[in-house]
């Protein structure tokens, strides 16, 4: 029996989804980082968690709708161990630009309503991602 597989925008979006994955446990990791020093950062990550979570049930919901399978291992979202100083968190701010990079060359094999979701929902949370990272550099900045 052949094996049937998912149309390539599934497979494209849980490329995506893998990087969403990723994101959600960088954020996580990233606040627990923060040892409670500064309480308005860690607001920020938990607020970023949740954009991504988002992220990955509306990705989850249009891969089963196109019949394939969600993936459920992360991707890579870059290497930082701890958020504890500027270093850290532009690390974190690289990988959002990646990720934005990510949705932005995926939007080619795209159409209908899952490019609309793309372009038009996902893109737009990475962006206040991006927004709210360069924020926390620049308080870091003038510390």
């Amino acid at each position: 029996m052949k094996k049937t597989r998912p149309p390539p925008s599934a497979e494209s979006l849980n490329a995506l989804l893998r990087v969403e994955l990723a994101a959600v446990l960088a954020c996580q990791k990233a606040r627990h980082s923060l040892d409670g020093r500064v309480r308005d950062y860690s607001d920020r990550l938990l607020g970023l968690a949740a954009g991504h979570q988002r992220n990955v049930a509306a990705l989850q919901s249009c891969i089963r709708a196109l019949g394939g399978v969600p993936a459920v291992e992360p991707g890579t979202f870059g290497s930082f161990a701890l958020l504890r100083d500027a270093v850290s968190v532009q690390q974190l701010f690289e990988a959002e630009e990646r990720g934005l990079a990510e949705y932005q060359t995926a939007l080619g094999s795209l159409d209908g309503e899952v490019r609309d979701l793309v372009e038009h929902e996902l893109m737009p949370r990475q962006r206040q991602h991006l927004a709210a990272l360069s924020k926390i550099l620049s308080d870091l900045a003038s510390v």
